[in-house]
């Protein structure tokens, strides 16, 4: 249930249905340890009048912050962000995209769709929006290390880290041998393993272990994808 945590968050309905798919042999998991990630600042979003509930803060009380129109004046820490350099207060501040011409970095979500985007702390209780991966590049570029590396895949894509993966009845493995999020390097920029389910609509939402290619220039490209689990129950995620 783990990849259900930001599903919810974004207002999406779940139900459940059964299957009777059987499931695969339990494969041989490579589990990596986790890289070693600065925490991300807050302290500037806090300074302006934000309240912090864990990975989530709350800025109804922050002119400073609903200006920049975030879906609920809610904003996401997102620990991944910790190793960009250089080496700001980040929070992600997404915009509701049901009326066709918001501007985000990426798409989230189904029935309430929404865009990915990011404020900055500038300093002096100022903020700046990133609201396209252009201009996400163009600030944090180039990428020059690992952690920066796994913080320019996780903000430009879908996907999201794996650190441990369970072994248990709720999912049906479909590879013999999974290995959880990396980085390594490669020629040219750094190779990072990351995870992606398939949201929307009823189904068994196969996850996909994916491999970006994160090149010096910042300019995040997928190289390999493959599904790997799934649930054993239908679900219907609107």
């Amino acid at each position: 249930m783990k990849h259900m945590i930001p599903i919810l968050g974004l207002g999406l309905g779940l139900v459940m249905g059964s299957a009777s798919e059987a499931s695969a042999q339990d494969p041989e998991i490579i589990q990596h340890p986790p890289p070693r990630i600065p925490a991300v600042d807050v302290a500037p979003f806090l300074d302006a009048g934000c309240v912090r509930s864990e990975d989530r803060l709350d800025c109804s009380a922050s002119p400073a912050i609903e200006r920049f129109g975030c879906f609920g004046n809610t904003l996401r820490i997102d620990e991944t962000l910790g190793g960009l350099a250089p080496h700001v207060a980040i929070a992600e501040c997404n915009v509701d995209a049901r009326s066709g011409d918001a501007v985000g970095i990426v798409n989230l979500g189904c029935m309430l769709p929404q865009k990915r985007r990011y404020l900055l702390a500038t300093g002096g209780g100022r903020f700046e929006l990133i609201d396209t991966a252009a201009a996400f590049i163009d600030h944090f570029s180039p990428v020059t290390s690992p952690a920066e590396a796994l913080g320019f895949a996780a903000a430009l894509t879908t996907a999201n880290p794996e650190y441990t993966i369970e072994i248990h009845e709720g999912r049906d493995f479909l590879v013999d041998r999974i290995e959880t999020t990396n980085i390594r390097r490669v020629r040219g920029g750094y190779r990072v393993r990351l995870f992606d389910m398939e949201l929307c609509g009823c189904s068994l939402h196969p996850t996909s272990a994916v491999d970006y290619f994160v090149p010096y220039s910042g300019r995040v490209r997928a190289v390999a994808r493959e599904k790997v689990y799934r649930f054993t129950a239908f679900l219907c995620i609107d």
